[in-house]
């Protein structure tokens, strides 16, 4: 058991399957030079909060703000999470390293330092480790830490789909008797506990199981369970590697830079040596956060706001005493996903510099809200950033040969207040990445996908971690489930190329 740091204010204890590999800087001669990087001082600290604090998106299911909304279906949104979730871990733990809680303590780590201290939880590759772990023992003689998340013999992944148009991860109960009062929670088995902070990535997590599982179902006969699962797995992933690369980076980024990077291969980031570029994980990456709507509509008869859907395990969603979601809550994903091109019912946010206000208190479930910054996840990515020495959103661009945005673009569409905050603070001289990065998309691509800067930053480092790794896709054009439409998959009659094609190969309700 590990102490784990969730989106949720405070710790909690949850079976979670870490590796130990490296983080780095994609632009690391930046982080030396004090001018690539925030004032430093605490009047930057009181500014970087102010910020913060100002980027309400207030849309209600009864005032929905549809000027919000972009063209980009919810699914990317979650699957964005997903990704990050298979890709990075621990930027967001509270250490004596990397504690933002008491602000007064706050100060720019030595990018050195920084490397020394925060290590990565995940593997630097698009392999599904958040999935599969380590993979199961094989051997009876040994056991390893994944073995409890597959059948002994079969080797599938556990899930729970015993009724017809039902999904859900298989859980455990858990209680807590530490406080006064009794709490129990039912947890889900997975390799990620992170994947069950929210019932649409949970969702998404058991659609990924139902895939590598139909995959094992289907593979011709003959083979032993070791062989089966092996070639199952590496489907999975590539189906996987496919999809991000081919539609999610087209959805959310300007597909040019993406077909660019895709076949002229990642300029800035260096992929001679596997790591995970700090100014993806801990700004660039972060747009997401922007894209997540304050409600949404899950089936044909729940609607539910953000904060409903936070901790599936702790709340309102799981009957009692069975421990399982309850039916009304599973995901109908034609809700979130385009079916034969039509627009879902959900739609992301557009990608600016507004998040939902459910997000400005993520107290854990049920508990009155603490007097801490880490409630609110916008002041937690500015101070996260500014603490970790991240380079400004203007250095960044330089450093690519891109003209950095104007002062006034870096507060169009802003009101008088906002404006201010960013006027008086001289974040339009050199701004915080993460605000840059909402903004460029705001700016350059009307909020239906990021801008040059952000496009390039996350196209380079997704598909620089493919590119980088001998088992992927890309590095195996020539096997007979591998095309330029898709990847191949047993019992398919056609390729999946993208993720609705995924959703309708493992039949989760769609």
């Amino acid at each position: 058991m590990i102490s784990n740091l969730s989106h949720f204010v405070g710790e909690r204890s949850d079976s979670e399957i870490l590796y130990d590999t490296p983080f780095g800087y994609m632009f690391e001669y930046l982080c030396g030079c004090e001018h690539h990087l925030l004032a430093k001082g605490p009047d930057t600290i009181h500014y970087l909060q102010e910020l913060g604090k100002i980027m309400a998106d207030n849309g209600t299911p009864q005032d929905r703000q549809p000027e919000h909304d972009s063209t980009i279906p919810s699914i990317y949104t979650y699957l964005g999470q997903f990704i990050d979730h298979d890709i990075t871990a621990r930027t967001d733990r509270e250490t004596n390293f990397s504690s933002i809680e008491d602000v007064k303590t706050v100060y720019p780590k030595k990018p050195e330092d920084v490397m020394n201290n925060i290590r990565n939880g995940r593997r630097p590759q698009l392999d599904l480790d958040s999935l599969f772990g380590e993979g199961p023992s094989f051997n009876s003689l040994y056991t390893a830490e994944a073995d409890d998340l597959y059948h002994n013999t079969s080797l599938k992944l556990f899930i729970n789909d015993s009724e017809q148009d039902y999904v859900d991860l298989r859980r455990y109960k858990v209680e807590d008797n530490t406080g006064e009062n009794k709490k129990v929670s039912y947890r889900a088995r997975i390799a990620d506990a992170r994947n069950d902070e929210n019932l649409i990535v949970s969702q998404l997590h058991a659609a990924f199981i139902r895939t590598f599982n139909k995959i094992s179902d289907v593979l011709e006969p003959g083979n032993s369970n070791q062989e089966t699962y092996c070639q199952a797995r590496q489907l999975t992933r590539w189906a996987y590697q496919y999809i991000v690369i081919n539609d999610y980076l087209k959805q959310v980024c300007l597909p040019s830079v993406v077909s660019n990077v895709l076949y002229n291969g990642p300029f800035f980031f260096n992929t001679s040596r596997p790591f995970m570029p700090l100014e993806f994980s801990v700004a660039g990456f972060r747009f997401g956060h922007a894209m997540i709507r304050p409600f949404y509509t899950l089936n044909d008869q729940t609607n539910k706001n953000i904060m409903e859907l936070l901790g599936p395990s702790m709340g309102k969603l799981i009957k009692e005493p069975e421990g399982e979601l309850k039916p009304e809550n599973v995901i109908k994903w034609s809700n979130f996903t385009g079916i034969n091109g039509s627009t879902p019912k959900n739609v992301a946010r557009k990608i600016s510099p507004f998040i939902a206000k459910g997000l400005f208190d993520l107290s854990p479930v049920d508990t009155p809200p603490p007097p801490s910054i880490l409630a609110s996840l916008s002041q937690r990515n500015l101070l996260r950033g500014y603490l970790l020495s991240i380079p400004s959103g203007q250095a960044i661009a330089q450093a690519m040969r891109i003209e950095p945005m104007k002062h006034k673009e870096l507060v169009e569409g802003l009101n008088p207040d906002q404006q201010c905050v960013l006027y008086d603070s001289g974040f339009t001289a050199r701004t915080p990445l993460w605000y840059y990065i909402l903004q460029e998309g705001k700016v350059q691509a009307e909020g239906n996908s990021l801008g040059h800067v952000g496009s390039m930053l996350v196209a380079e480092t997704l598909i620089g971690l493919v590119k980088g790794d001998f088992n992927s896709y890309l590095n195996n054009m020539d096997h007979d489930a591998v095309s330029a439409d898709g990847i191949k998959l047993p019992g398919s009659n056609k390729p999946i190329k993208n993720i609705t094609d995924l959703l309708e190969y493992a039949e989760v309700p769609v």
